[in-house]
């Protein structure tokens, strides 16, 4: 009797095995499945129901090695097991934030620079006009003096002073007659000298 239990005891033991085996497969299966399910879910990928099979046939006909042991790895979570995402929802809004604020900042600047430009074209006409206003100021101040008064007044309006003669050279003249017009002129003056010397003298008389 104890002959024939043994052997009976090594198949309960095989066929423990074997059940132990196939459970522990179909539970990695299941949690691999799980796993793809997660992350098809989560990354937001479309798939046809076509291809999610085709997928899963493709993963089911690969080996699996599976332990005899049960796993006590803890389970990865959902969260580690997701892709990283090319654009997130902070980069978006960081880059909205952006655009409005160079919207409000673009004519804010241009304004400040057409101010500029013409604040400083404003500057060069005020200097030009006080330059001008100088220049003025110091004709004025010229005509406060009696010889530039009388010496404007013989060139513009051909005055002159008493007892002085002004003559107008019509023509060109030769040099003979530019010295006859200077002996006449000299003459004049001994004329002029001689009458008021007489003047005085007979004045001296009565």
């Amino acid at each position: 009797m104890a002959r024939h239990a043994r052997p009976s005891g090594a198949a309960n033991s095989a066929e423990h095995r074997t059940r132990s085996q196939r459970g522990a497969e179909a539970r990695v299966r299941k949690a691999e499945k799980r796993r793809l399910a997660e992350r098809e879910q989560v990354s937001g990928e479309i798939r046809t129901p076509a291809e999610i099979t085709a997928r899963r046939a493709r993963r089911s006909d690969k080996p699996q090695r599976a332990s005899t042991r049960p796993s006590k790895k803890t389970p990865v979570s959902a969260q580690a097991l997701v892709p990283e995402r090319t654009f997130s929802g902070r980069l978006i809004v960081l880059t909205i934030v952006t655009l409005v604020v160079i919207s409000f900042l673009v004519p804010t600047v241009r304004t400040y620079f057409q101010q500029n430009a013409e604040m400083e074209a404003l500057s060069e006409q005020i200097a030009q006009e006080e330059q001008r206003q100088a220049e003025l100021y110091s004709q004025l101040q010229r005509w406060d003096d009696p010889e530039f008064v009388r010496q404007q007044a013989r060139e513009r309006i051909n005055l002159v002073m008493p007892g002085e003669r002004r003559y107008h050279v019509i023509g060109d003249l030769s040099e003979a007659d530019v010295e006859n017009v200077a002996d006449e002129v000299a003459e004049d003056e001994d004329e002029w000298t001689e009458t008021l010397w007489e003047s005085v003298v007979e004045s001296a008389d009565e």
